[in-house]
């Protein structure tokens, strides 16, 4: 045999091999490559710099946050990306974007960050590892949800429509249909009690990025909620004008009652006709020291103002009330700022009177 067909019988088997390892070789460096970028994206910090970019440009160039949201907003019933995005982008907008993971997150995903603008919590963002890990196994990220810092409940009247912003409130965010308001709590449980206890709707929104305002349909007839707190707002019935002068010109009387008891003024007797007897605040008040305020000659009331109306039934308002009460004596004027809520019942007299009343 000639030494030419021995070297072609040998070349060919090497020639295999040696495409073989170059498809190996190619194919691990393939799989390194593309692992390793895929890691890389998936890693939290490069995740939330993406994410981050991403915002702020969208905000600054299209005045809105819609495609952000679109791929990684969390629905809420009712609304949408685009009303989302354009309250998202403002609160970012011209303003120092960075993020901060949250320590000891237990909610929803693995691990989530604030969006701070300016430093201020903007939003929420949630990491979840993918089920299917990356090159060697190790860990890869993806971003599950991004949600606004506000959470919101509503209370309603029964029947009454409510609408948060243009969002009409339907079962879908309903999550209580008996609840009692918290500071009528303890006179629905006082044994004595006769005021008739409301028992509301509450709806719930979650991930909000803006504060809406609230307001209540009735038939033709409609009124604004009222935040009760910065999370929480009250919508009652629609109160007519003529009732609204009738219960104020009786709370302005109230207040000078209640404070010239408080300041010594006033004695018990005259005091206590201007409250329900059947309730834990008739007692309350009944017990109280009344001697808090210095010795003096003369009182008097300034900026006197009116907030806050709720008419939870035909029998129960409530209203807030603030003013200065001012004691002169001992050569010196003290001023008492003052803030109270009211709770006022319509008796079987006509007349209303404290059922329950809140310091603030």
């Amino acid at each position: 045999m000639s030494s030419k067909g021995i070297s072609g019988r040998i070349r060919r088997p090497y020639t295999i091999f040696v495409l073989i390892l170059l498809l190996m070789t190619l194919a691990a460096w393939l799989y390194l490559w593309t692992g390793l970028a895929a890691y890389e994206a998936g890693i939290p910090k490069n995740l939330m710099d993406h994410l981050v970019q991403s915002m702020e440009k969208e905000a600054r160039e299209e005045g809105t946050c819609v495609d952000v949201l679109v791929k990684h907003g969390k629905d809420t019933p009712g609304l949408s990306a685009q009303e989302n995005g354009v309250h998202l982008a403002n609160l970012i907008r011209d303003k120092e974007v960075s993020y901060q993971k949250i320590s000891g997150w237990n909610g929803s995903g693995d691990m989530a960050y604030h969006i701070l603008a300016d430093g201020e919590e903007a939003a929420v963002v949630t990491l979840s590892a993918k089920e299917q890990g990356g090159i060697l196994g190790l860990a890869l990220y993806q971003v599950d949800s991004l949600v606004g810092m506000r959470n919101l409940t509503v209370m309603a009247a029964p029947k009454v429509q409510v609408y948060a912003g243009d969002l009409l409130l339907t079962g879908e965010h309903l999550t209580n249909r008996g609840k009692i308001p918290e500071d009528l709590q303890d006179l629905a449980e006082y044994p004595e009690n006769k005021v008739e206890i409301p028992q509301y709707s509450v709806y719930s929104l979650e991930g909000l990025f803006w504060v809406p305002p609230i307001r209540g349909v009735d038939g033709s007839r409609s009124t604004d909620g009222i935040y009760v707190a910065s999370d929480c707002a009250v919508v009652g019935l629609p109160l007519d004008t003529e009732l609204m002068e009738e219960v104020e010109e009786r709370a302005v009387t109230i207040t000078h009652k209640y404070s010239h008891y408080m300041s010594d003024d006033l004695g018990w007797s005259g005091f206590k006709g201007y409250l329900v007897d059947t309730a834990p605040v008739y007692d309350r008040l009944r017990t109280l020291e009344v001697n808090w305020y210095t010795l003096h000659d003369s009182n008097r009331f300034e900026n006197m103002e009116l907030l806050d109306w709720i008419m939870y039934t035909d029998h129960l308002i409530s209203l807030r009330m603030t003013y200065d009460y001012v004691v002169v004596g001992q050569g010196k004027v003290t001023t008492y700022d003052t803030d109270l809520t009211y709770y006022l019942a319509l008796e079987s007299d006509g007349k209303w009177r404290i059922a329950e009343m809140i310091v603030n």
